[in-house]
């Protein structure tokens, strides 16, 4: 159409919330923590003003009413909220006119790219024409999967193939959907599991109601299509409209047809209400209650069921999907799921293609590859292509996804190869050289293993890879005459030095360096045994919460924002990973007590745990580069900056000759289990595990490379009220009690109790948790458990359980078997009612004593 006559439509982000205190915070000159600790009480709501945070939010409302900044910096925010923030492109949409666009508009420059000034609403409203185009990776997938299968059968062709695959819809059945286009994520395979999709109707319905909103719908649409009968509706018209859906609203189109059907709205006039609910205009819809009600009960329905299904209707507007959107995404979805299920040697190569640049994905689908018997060959001189490809059953690797090759350097490498495959390393060196050689590509191919099969080490291509490129070179110049220190005269012949193969760990970092992944195997694979039993979490899966998801799959909205299901981790869950120690960087407190950040490698991408000073004395042997230990501890996200893991406990790993399954007791499964599931079912139940949500003071000036502070979980917090004399009198109190309660159980002497370790390395946790009594005039309360003795797994899991749920009320222990009291030195819990039943679950209503 002309360049003149396209452009992409301006995008203005907008003050929430959050965004609104922490730019205010920023222009007060507030310090970071005291307005980090404002800005995190507010939910992460969409749509939530600080208004409603104030009414929803106790703790909000607390610190608005009793200190005079914060009233300050939210009565301050609440006057920009909701205002333009910064310009930015919408991410689909594109505007094409008949005449050149500034006879109907404003432009300006993003970057490199030419956009409207007036957002979509206007654009729209000016009669222009506005298209959404969505850029979907998997287009090209299946595009070049395709030609890939089509090497061996020519007369395959997408468009052809059945779409009531009994294989097909096996595979998606049982939840082994992994880079199948929308359905790849973990709560999408547990509603395929439940659903069993027979047809791409069923596959419809499943994108429909996998998102937030509609989500809430699945246990009534499972239970309706289990049980048709015990579908009811108000009116038998609805019958013929939800039928297809087993009774439950899912699509647009449905609430029209309801609105023409039951209320006798013209196609027009629906079409109107489903624009509203496209644009998620609740106020539009709400202007139509009274002709709905109105027009129902002209066709017989109550006003009172009317009214139901018009709220109803109403709610299904904040998630409402289009049946064509669903339709032509279920198509996708199918197609790719049949690539997978019968050429899935060339569905991952296609795949690993398309996240070449995107280590972490890569290393993802390398493992799903491992699961279906896949095996993913490295790099070869001889065999690899530019991209990844088919060799027999397996995958060879692309040259192009290795880090500083270029797309020139490789396409010489195939032309010259066209010739003849290479026979030595010499012989590729002195073919090519008829271009100008970047070293730095030759040193990547050798590290990577892409001479491996011409006969020489990698150690020994490194030891004269540079002295052959320039004698090679200056022979091109002429100049070569007399040369005959390392290789002989003019006949070149090679001599290779007798230098040792490098050990495996150094054959992986160096891919690792060069790839960004590991091609020969994983510093993982010798403790695989142990990683299995402990079942820990992924920090790609963690990264891609907090993270922009895939444009793939998400549904990108006429706002440009991306909707997905809930997730299980979020600010403050619970987490356990194993891996291998990477770097570390040391730091000081302004206290000057040492801490770290350390990055932590699994075998899909990396992690920062945030070490404080308590935990890292008592774990510093195993944080050190190279290690490979698994992790206990909290995600946290500090303002807008990256998730980090605090770090509470470390456990080292053994290699698989040395590990035991049957003696092989997981520290961490239990109490992450339990808890995670707290949290996904009872969040609101829950107090938080994040330090900064404890009325803690700024321990720390130090931040990491976003600037970001972090709170000590194990650093006592100060007292609001009462100082020093309060802490001694808390410590009186646990003297008191420690009389009172010994007459009751006719104990002895109180001591001070240490975490358990065990007794095998690997078997525990080595960790350092501590907080401090509250303060106030409130008479502190104690906490006594009774356990059989303090060596029991049933002690581990008590203590794990009270290190989760740090707080201010102090913990006493009576160890029966030796009718001793034990005061848990530095540890202090919240001793909500959650806890306290938790505890009571563990140990028995009658060994748990709160007073």
């Amino acid at each position: 159409y002309g360049a003149d006559h396209v452009a992409q439509i301006v995008t203005f982000g907008t003050l929430a919330a959050r965004a609104a205190v922490r730019d205010v915070g920023r222009a007060l000159g507030m310090a970071y923590a005291d307005v980090d600790a404002v800005a995190r009480r507010i939910p992460r709501e969409a749509g939530l003003t600080l208004r409603q945070a104030l009414e929803s939010e106790p703790e909000l409302r607390s610190m608005y009413d009793s200190d005079p900044a914060v009233r300050r910096l939210i009565d301050t925010a609440e006057k920009v909220e909701g205002m333009p923030r910064h310009a930015s492109t919408h991410a689909a949409g594109v505007v094409i006119t008949d005449l050149p666009l500034t006879e109907y508009l404003p432009l300006s420059k993003n970057g490199d790219v030419t956009v409207t000034q007036y957002d979509m609403d206007t654009v729209a409203r000016l009669g222009l024409l506005k298209f959404d185009f969505l850029a979907l990776r998997y287009l090209t997938i299946i595009d070049h999967t395709a030609k890939l299968v089509r090497e061996k059968d020519p007369s395959f062709d997408i468009k052809k193939i059945p779409y009531q695959d009994e294989e097909t819809f096996r595979m998606l059945s049982s939840g082994k959907t992994g880079g199948v286009f929308q359905l790849e994520s973990g709560g999408m395979r547990q509603l395929l599991v439940e659903f069993q999709p027979q047809s791409i109707e069923d596959i419809m319905i499943a994108i429909a109601l996998y998102r937030p909103g509609p989500m809430d719908s699945v246990p009534t649409y499972l239970e309706n299509r289990r049980h048709p009968e015990k579908i009811h509706y108000c009116s038998e018209k609805l019958h013929e409209i939800l039928d297809e859906t087993a009774g439950c609203i899912v699509y647009q189109e449905q609430v029209m047809q309801i609105f023409r059907v039951i209320a006798g709205y013209s196609y027009g006039k629906a079409d109107i209400v489903r624009r509203a609910i496209a644009k998620k205009k609740a106020g539009v819809i709400e202007k139509e209650y009274e002709g709905f009600v109105t027009g129902a009960e002209a066709n017989g329905i109550s006003r009172e069921d009317a009214g139901k299904l018009f709220r109803l209707m109403t709610d299904f507007s904040n998630y409402g999907f289009k049946k064509s959107h669903a339709a032509a995404y279920a198509i996708l979805s199918y197609q790719t799921g049949y690539l997978k299920a019968h050429y899935p040697v060339a569905y991952y190569a296609s795949l690993l293609t398309s996240v070449r640049d995107n280590p972490p994905k890569m290393t993802q689908y390398i493992a799903e590859c491992g699961k279906l018997s896949v095996t993913v060959l490295p790099p070869d001189i001889n065999r690899s292509r530019m991209l990844f490809s088919v060799e027999g059953q397996a995958i060879r690797f692309g040259l192009l996804a290795l880090k500083n090759i270029g797309v020139s350097f490789v396409q010489h490498i195939l032309s010259v190869r066209e010739h003849g495959e290479f026979q030595s390393f010499y012989d590729f060196v002195s073919r090519m050289s008829s271009v100008e050689l970047n070293r730095k590509q030759i040193e990547i191919l050798i590290k990577t293993g892409a001479f491996d099969r011409l006969g020489n080490t990698r150690a020994q291509l490194l030891a004269v890879y540079e002295q052959l490129i320039e004698l090679l070179a200056a022979k091109g110049r002429g100049s070569i005459s007399g040369q005959v220190d390392l290789f002989g005269a003019e006949q070149f012949d090679v001599t290779y030095p007798a230098v040792p193969e490098m050990p495996l760990r150094s054959k992986l970092q160096m891919e690792k360096e060069c790839a960004d992944m590991y091609l020969s195997g994983h510093l993982l694979d010798s403790y695989s045994d142990q990683i299995e039993a402990m079942k820990p979490d992924s920090s790609a899966a963690i990264q891609a919460v907090f993270s922009d998801p895939d444009e793939e799959n998400a549904d990108v909205g006429d706002n440009g924002e991306e909707n997905g299901a809930e997730t299980k981790y979020r600010d403050g869950s619970v987490v356990v990973l194993c891996g291998i120690v990477g770097r570390r960087v040391d730091k000081s407190t302004k206290n000057g007590e040492a801490m770290a950040f350390v990055t932590l490698e699994d075998r899909f991408s990396d992690i920062e745990l945030v070490v404080f000073p308590k935990v890292l004395a008592a774990c510093q042997m195993y944080l050190q580069s190279g290690g490979a230990i698994a992790v206990f501890g909290t995600l946290s996200l500090r303002g807008e900056g990256s998730v980090k893991v605090l770090l509470r406990a470390v456990c080292p790993l053994l290699p698989n000759e040395r590990f035991h399954p049957e003696t092989f007791r997981d520290p961490f499964a239990e109490e992450r289990m339990k808890v995670s599931s707290r949290l996904t079912k009872q969040s609101s139940d829950l107090p938080s595990v994040t330090a900064s949500d404890r009325n803690c003071e700024e321990l720390h000036e130090h931040g990491d490379a976003s600037g970001a502070r972090f709170d000590d979980p194990c650093k006592p917090q100060k007292p609001a009220v009462g100082g020093k004399r309060q802490a001694e009198r808390t410590e009186r109190e646990l003297q008191q009690a420690k009389s009172v309660s010994g007459k009751e159980y006719g104990t002895e002497s109180m001591t001070s109790a240490v975490h358990p370790a065990g007794k095998e390395a690997g078997s525990a946790p080595v960790a350092a948790q501590t907080s401090a009594p509250a303060s106030g005039s409130e008479k502190p309360r104690i906490l006594y458990l009774r356990v059989p003795d303090m060596e029991s797994g049933l002690f581990r899991r008590v203590w794990n359980l009270l290190g989760i749920f740090d707080g201010s009320t102090p913990v006493v222990f009576f160890d029966s078997c030796r009718k001793k009291y034990e005061k848990a030195q530095g540890l202090f819990v919240e001793a909500s009612p959650f806890v306290i039943q938790e505890l009571v679950e563990l140990l028995g209503a009658e060994n748990v004593i709160l007073r």
